[in-house]
């Protein structure tokens, strides 16, 4: 039997590649990162592929990205931030899985993206602080409108997969009965 996708969504520095890490563990799945993903397939950084293409473009390829992903099962995905912001890859990502929104504050954001420096979209050092608060604003209605649950992703990465287990156990058909019996273990 086949279980559905659990699809990772929310802001930069929310955990998205850390939780699905620990989840595909707890879960024996395989792993996919979307920005990893298009690394490989271009063999260029995301702030390469940002400055070669601009933002649309770069979304454009991203896109192309899940809408591969979108054909497997039993995977979980950490997708890139604006990921969702796109209805076509809602669409896609729900034919096959689930959307959770990891949700931290702005403030915990900012405080786990101090030293990041390959996100194109927060601009210098001394403007992260305004990005991070305008981003988390024009998409935060949108990441939880999409979401098929919402964790709080500012405790540790531990404590967010088991709530998403928890919610995933509760779901009836989200994991398959094996993984079922190993989460309840």
């Amino acid at each position: 039997m086949m279980s559905r996708n659990l699809a990772l969504h929310g802001m930069m520095g929310a955990g998205k590649s850390t939780v699905a890490t620990l989840l595909g563990d707890r879960l024996g799945r395989r792993v996919a990162d979307t920005d990893d993903e298009l690394r490989s397939w271009t063999g260029r950084s995301i702030p390469e592929l940002f400055a070669e293409y601009g933002e649309s473009g770069f979304r454009d390829l991203e896109r192309q990205v899940i809408e591969e992903l979108a054909k497997f099962h039993d995977l979980v995905i950490a997708l890139g931030g604006g990921a969702v912001l796109r209805d076509d890859n809602v669409a896609s990502l729900l034919l096959t899985g689930v959307l959770v929104e990891l949700r931290a504050e702005p403030d915990v954001l900012v405080a786990r993206l101090q030293d990041s420096s390959d996100r194109p979209l927060l601009g210098a050092p001394d403007e992260l602080e305004r990005r991070v608060h305008a981003t988390w604003q024009a998409r935060e209605a949108r990441y939880r409108a999409v979401a098929d649950v919402t964790v709080d992703a500012a405790r540790a990465p531990e404590q967010v997969v088991d709530e998403i287990l928890e919610w995933a156990l509760a779901q009836g058909d989200v994991l398959t009965p094996s993984e079922h019996e190993q989460v309840m273990r």
